[in-house]
């Protein structure tokens, strides 16, 4: 027993007194100042990783008057890109013609790249395809690479960054980059707990620690091991433990009043809706960023835009497979899905059916081409087209009724080529056959890449070494969590929690793609994948 325990305390005294470095380098103005149409400007070229609000803070110049001098930076920096930045004397007579520069230039392109699609374009720049086909209507018979189609007018950009500017201050960050930061994980590592825990049972019956306990530390070790990764002489970081339940709203409270708290530039967890809540309240208020690395509730986000969510919802996982079937499952098909009856159900259904049908009227599509509703597997076999691709949704996670559709529309696919697509978690339940998942070919959204683990085998060989079992889940999504953040943090500084929705990237286990509605709301991941079973594998196509 004392053998045992030993061996939690000092893993969890490495949690608490494990400290991890990593970011920040100094920057100066350039010292090349070059004289352009009577009028004086440094010559700034960008390094990798530089947003044009932390160049506008290094010369202290207006992020519009950068704009107005540089239009190729609208559409992004590049590393190695030489700014024009106007002498800060020189900018009270600038900033009254910032209309006027918009007037001369009054769209923003996009060059096609090689084998990219009308769709790929409107993710890529937040746009509707139906506003881009307005704004192009010769597209409509298709795009070629190398081809220069408009985006937007350069006025709205604009105004979008003056609206941005209106925001109330406690939902924009902006701070200097510094050599050292505090991130603090709120966790639920419950250790008072361990002094409850039979470890003679534990040990005899070969069980584990309580789950809780297990899935969090997971989450840590990730999560401190790509900060390892990461840390170099200019970046440091301190990490900070919070021992921290949901439901302890009391102990909530006191940590966040601390001294301590306010000291913190990021904050990671809770993991659930209700202590994320209160902890986002008190975080807003010190204009500290907040992630949640768990919930899939969007409400959590709502008029609190220093809020960010990697989880995505139902919904959007929802979506994701609507814009799949549409994208690659709809030539020579036929889309059903099916009405189970069951009341909380019928929400996935009319969800379904009304996005589907809202990418019909974007893309030009006639909506009587859409998804059709069926009543059970009795509806389906009556409305089955002979000689087509028929794809079936079942939107439910009710074990029961599963089982027995599933069963029976496997033995009536014989010979017939249906598909059947619905949550990620039927591929998990045991009552259901992984044989009939293989023969109707099962499609479903995920948030993270399952076939990837293989990429973190290294991690995965330290980690068994280390704990002698295997990793969960929650070690890669602490991993992926804190190389994001991190490495943002590393090359933006804080105010890259101003701009996740222009950060997009990818991990080997989480596709990290932000959006967010308006300027007051927190940014929600929109990353996600599309698998499907083929003979007797799981495929990520490449649906992105």
């Amino acid at each position: 027993m004392t053998l045992l325990k030993t061996k939690y305390s000092k893993l969890f005294l490495t949690l608490i007194l494990s400290l991890v470095y990593l970011i920040s380098f100094s920057q100066e103005k350039s010292t090349n100042i070059q004289t352009i149409n009577n009028k004086k400007y440094y010559i700034h070229k960008v390094e990798k990783g530089q947003s044009l609000y932390a160049i506008s803070k290094i010369y202290g110049v207006d992020v519009n008057i950068i704009l107005a001098d540089n239009d190729e930076a609208i559409d992004g920096l590049k590393p190695g890109q030489d700014l024009k930045i106007l002498i800060p004397s020189q900018t009270a007579a600038a900033t009254t013609k910032t209309t006027s520069i918009i007037d001369t230039n009054r769209y923003v392109y996009h060059k096609v790249e090689k084998r990219e699609t009308i769709y790929a374009i409107s993710k890529k720049y937040n746009v509707t395809e139906a506003k881009l086909l307005e704004l192009n209507p010769d597209i409509a018979s298709g795009i070629k690479k190398d081809q220069l189609i408009i985006i937007s007018e350069k006025k709205r950009l604009f105004t979008e960054i003056a609206t941005a500017s209106l925001a109330p201050k406690d939902s924009v960050i902006s701070k200097p980059k510094k050599a050292g930061y505090n991130v603090g994980l709120f966790l639920p590592f419950k250790l008072a707990e361990l002094d409850f825990i039979d470890v003679n049972t534990l040990t005899q019956s070969k069980a584990n620690f309580p789950q809780i306990q297990s899935l969090t530390t997971d989450f840590y070790l990730g999560f401190r091991r790509a900060v390892d990764s990461l840390k170099s002489k200019d970046f440091d970081v301190n990490l900070q433990l919070y021992d921290v339940d949901d439901k302890d709203s009391l102990k909530l409270e006191t940590t966040c009043k601390s001294i301590d708290f306010k000291s913190l530039d990021l904050i990671v967890g809770p993991l659930y809706a209700s202590g994320f809540k209160v902890v986002a309240n008190y975080a807003k208020a010190a204009s500290i960023p907040v992630v949640s690395p768990v919930t899939q509730q969007n409400k959590i986000l709502y008029k609190n835009a220093l809020t960010s969510k990697v989880n995505p919802s139902q919904y959007t996982l929802l979506e994701s497979l609507v814009e799949y079937c549409i994208d690659s499952l709809k030539y020579n098909s036929n889309i059903f899905i099916v009405n189970n009856g069951m009341p909380k159900d019928l929400a996935y259904v009319k969800a379904f059916k009304q996005h589907y049908n809202q990418r019909l009227k974007e893309l030009n599509k006639p909506v009587w081409d859409s998804v059709r509703e069926v009543k059970g597997l009795a509806g389906f076999k009556a409305a089955y087209v002979p000689g087509n691709r028929n794809v079936v949704i079942l939107l439910t996670n009710n074990l029961v009724y599963l089982t027995d559709f599933i069963t029976q529309l496997a033995v009536y696919s014989d010979k017939k080529e249906i598909v059947l697509a619905g949550w990620q978690n039927v591929t998990g339940f045991e009552n259901i056959d992984q044989e009939y998942l293989n023969k109707l070919k099962y499609t479903f959204a995920s948030q993270n890449n399952l076939i990837n683990i293989k990429a973190y085998s290294n991690l995965i060989k330290e980690y068994q070494n280390e704990m002698g079992s295997d990793p969960s889940d929650y070690f890669f999504q602490g991993f992926d969590i804190a190389q994001y953040y991190m490495q943002s943090l590393k090359n933006v500084g804080p105010d890259f929690a101003n701009q996740l929705d222009k950060l997009p990237y990818e991990c080997n286990y989480t596709r990290f793609k932000f959006f967010r509605p308006d300027a007051l709301t927190g940014f929600e991941n929109k990353g996600v994948y599309i698998f499907n079973y083929s003979n007797y594998q799981l495929y990520k196509t490449g649906w992105k």
